[in-house]
Parts: structure tokens; C-alpha cells; sequence
């Protein structure tokens, strides 16, 4: 049975589309059609009035021992040589009548799941407005796409302290003051039941706000790697917050689920709260991500509480704007992440020290990475666990 709150969110939806069919039901006599290569395949009709662009990207990888980093004690024995596809997506985007109305739409191939689906509102750039499913605009690592990474996959501590994809509206926008008096915000009302989940039993929501300075009078896109070698500097610094009381403790693409150690949730037992700061740059080669996350679980049913902490650096640089010599195409990346699973207890930080290579041969949509990782483990019996690991990936994307 419905809730009220999905009823309210299907309302939305509706005076949104309709808002956007009563914009765009003007008839005009030219009908021009064309195609091109832009955001992927692009599809313009009547005379760019409408567009439709589609796009596949693919990740092809072999790793020893592992994947990806281990989530439990178990995993630490793995010894495998793997070999297959790490993901597999199917874009489609474009707008309706006005590129201000726009929409995208992201699909799985491999898992078989809708990851994205969103519609925008983007007339002003202070006040813009978003409906649908996407992932928060809660921490610039999760956010950037994994077809934009500087490293070849997220950090250690991305699955402990993201929030991931979620169902709901946002209202977000660029106060541009002039110079440094730029900022961006965003301030989300999400489900706070992950991907693909509803809105539960009960009334709580998930409530997310950050705040992004731009000192240098421009915004830093989310993507990795300084590919645009930037003259000027340009770079962001954030906060933010969110609030959610949920079956769950963490979520990923898989939706709601629980971090190590923690029992599968009922409805309303899991209040979390969580905080970041963030700072990123990029400047003639050189790029730079930092997060530091605090995250709190009360546990209402057990009357538990539990404190984690976790930090992650990452630079890139292209030796070749220092050694002409070096190879154009070639970056070099380096990072070190840890997280703390309960300031309570002494002695059990886990860390990730990542080192790698990229290799662009079209930028983003091609390219070739090496990386080796270095992870010291001390959560699961409070004895010190290592784990060596060694990942090459090819990722491409079609059109």
C-alpha cells in the first residue's frame, strides 16, 4: 500500500512533467533532424528544440587477489585472480523544448538495475530543482562518476560513509557574487531507503544539505584528474550534513544495507548522523581530493551508540608539464585513506594506501589504469590483517 509520502512524491512528478509539456506544446513547421557525437550518440530534432543523447560505457578488469577492498574478515583469504566486467552502463539524457528542462536516465546492464532517473528544472542558475533518483550531492568522491575517477575505484572509506543514491527532490544553484564571493549549495529531501527503495512505514525522511565555496570565482566540476591542465587554479572547498533515521546503516548501489557488525534493521532503528569537510583543486596538472568524515549511529532499538571517523587524500599529476620527456598521456596518482569503525575502541583503524597509473587515450572515455594497494586491517579481531592488491582496468565508453 501506498504512503502518503509517495503519493506526494508522484505528485511532483506530475506537475513537473506537465509544467514541462505545456512549455514545449508550441507547433512549428521546421523539423530539422540531424545526428552527432557529443554527450555520447546525440539525436537533435526541430531545430534543437529537443535532444536525446545515448551512451555505453564499459570497465573491463583483472585483479589479484581481490577486486575490491575486503568488508569482512573473510574476505582477507581471498586468493583468486579475477577476471571480468567491473560495470556495465547504458545513458540516456537530453531536454524538452529548453535545455533548462532536462533529464537522465542510467541503467546496469550487468545488475540489471535503474541506477539513475531525474528531471531537472535549470532556468536559474541560483535556484534550480531536481526530482527523482540520483546520488546525493553529499561527498564530491561519490559523486564524480566512476567513468571519472582519478584512481581506478573509489577509496576505502567511500562504502562506509556514503550515502549513495536516493529517491527525492533537491533545490540547488551558483550565487555568483563576483570573485571570490562564489558559492554553491544543495539542500536534498531524500527517501533515506537507498536505490530502488521506497519510503517505508514510517515518516522519516532523509534530510541533506552541503555548501560549496568557490574561491577562485568558478566551480570545480566533479570529475578527477587536472585532464584540462588549468593555467589558474581552481578549487572548491565544503561542508555538509545529513540526517536519517532507517532500517540501515549504509548504502550503496545495491540500496539499504548494514556496515560490519551490525544486525539487518527495523523500521526506525538506525539514526544516523553524519558531517564532512572537503577541499579539491586543480592546477597546471595537478589535482587534489580531500575528505574528512564523522558519522554517528544510534542504535534505538539496542540503545547503542557508535562514533566512526575517516579522512582520504588523493593527488594526480602529469609528469610530463615537469619532465617534457615523460609521456603525455600518463598520470600518476597516490592516495591514503583510513576510518576508525568506533572511537570507543582503541587499536582497530583500518587504512588504504593506493598507488597507480593512468593512461588517457581519449580522456575519461578511454583509458587504461594500473594500481596497487597496500591495506592494513585492524577492525575485525583487533589483530593486524595486510592485504597486498593489484588491479588493471580498461575503461571505454562507445559512442
Amino acid at each position: 500500500m501506498r504512503t502518503k509520502k509517495l503519493l506526494l512524491f508522484e505528485v511532483v512528478f506530475f506537475f513537473f512533467f506537465l509544467a514541462v509539456s505545456n512549455s514545449t506544446a508550441q507547433e512549428t513547421e521546421k523539423k530539422d533532424f540531424y545526428l552527432k557525437k557529443g554527450k555520447g550518440f546525440e539525436f537533435h530534432f526541430d531545430d534543437d528544440k529537443y535532444l536525446l543523447y545515448m551512451d555505453f560505457r564499459g570497465q573491463f578488469r583483472a585483479a589479484y587477489p581481490a577486486s575490491n577492498f575486503p568488508t569482512n574478515e573473510d574476505d582477507l583469504s581471498d586468493d583468486d585472480i579475477n577476471i571480468g566486467i567491473s560495470r556495465a552502463r547504458i545513458k540516456f539524457g537530453g531536454y524538452v523544448g529548453d535545455p533548462a528542462f532536462n533529464f537522465y536516465l542510467e541503467q546496469d546492464i550487468r545488475g540489471g538495475n535503474l541506477l539513475d532517473f531525474r528531471a531537472q528544472i535549470e532556468k536559474l542558475p541560483f535556484l534550480k530543482f531536481r526530482a527523482g533518483q540520483w546520488k546525493a550531492r553529499y561527498s564530491r568522491e561519490r559523486v564524480i562518476s566512476s567513468g571519472k575517477q582519478t584512481g581506478l575505484e573509489r577509496s576505502l572509506i567511500n562504502r562506509i560513509f556514503t550515502i549513495d543514491r536516493q529517491q527525492g527532490v533537491s533545490l540547488y544553484g551558483n550565487v555568483d557574487g563576483g570573485g571570490a564571493a562564489n558559492f554553491n549549495y544543495w539542500l536534498e529531501v531524500l527517501a533515506g531507503s537507498g536505490r530502488g527503495g521506497d519510503l517505508g512505514d514510517d515518516d522519516d525522511l532523509m534530510y541533506m544539505g552541503r555548501f560549496q565555496w568557490n574561491p577562485n570565482g568558478k566551480e570545480l566540476g566533479f570529475s578527477g584528474s587536472d585532464l584540462k591542465f588549468h593555467e589558474k587554479i581552481i578549487a572548491s572547498i565544503a561542508v555538509a550534513a545529513v540526517t536519517n533515521t532507517s532500517p540501515y546503516t549504509r548504502f550503496s548501489t545495491s540500496g539499504g544495507g548494514q556496515l560490519n557488525g551490525y544486525e539487518p534493521g527495523v523500521s526506525g532503528q538506525y539514526t544516523v548522523n553524519q558531517a564532512l569537510f572537503e577541499t579539491a583543486f586543480k592546477y597546471r596538472g595537478l589535482s587534489f581530493d580531500q575528505e574528512l568524515h564523522y558519522k554517528n549511529i544510534d542504535d534505538n532499538v539496542n540503545l547503542e551508540e557508535t562514533t566512526l571517523i575517516g579522512n582520504y587524500f588523493q593527488m594526480g599529476y602529469f609528469f610530463h608539464y615537469l619532465f617534457p620527456k615523460f609521456p603525455k598521456p600518463l598520470e600518476v596518482f597516490a592516495r591514503q585513506a583510513f576510518f576508525d569503525p568506533d572511537t570507543d575502541i582503541s587499536g582497530n583503524n583500518n587504512y588504504e594506501y593506493t598507488f597507480g597509473l593512468n593512461w588517457f587515450f581519449k580522456g575519461h572515455r578511454n583509458k587504461l589504469t594500473l594500481d596497487y594497494s597496500y591495506l592494513d586491517y585492524n577492525q575485525f579481531n583487533l589483530e593486524n590483517d595486510t592485504e597486498h592488491m593489484v588491479r588493471l582496468q580498461w575503461d571505454v565508453s562507445i559512442f
